[in-house]
């Protein structure tokens, strides 16, 4: 499998399981990811992104256990 074959699915992954995050399930990466009005903001998507394929390279996590842990880190700063 090719690199880029790697890092689609791995970004496929995590934009499956961010969509999955809710106001309710997980405040901060909502609020980081969104826009007042709900629509997706783009950089903080970016920046979310790039967040969990770090966590994910180095703790061996797979993007729907890395979200939780981004989420408690984000809610203790």
């Amino acid at each position: 499998m090719a690199k880029n074959d790697l890092e689609y699915q791995l970004r496929l992954e995590i934009k499956e399981q961010l969509s999955k995050v809710t106001k309710a399930n997980s405040p901060n990466v909502y609020e980081a990811i969104h826009n007042a009005n709900g629509s997706l903001n783009l950089q903080g998507y970016a920046r979310m992104e790039g967040k969990l394929v770090q966590k994910i390279i180095s703790g061996q996590l797979t993007a729907a256990a890395a979200i939780p842990q981004l989420e408690q880190e984000l809610d203790l700063m």
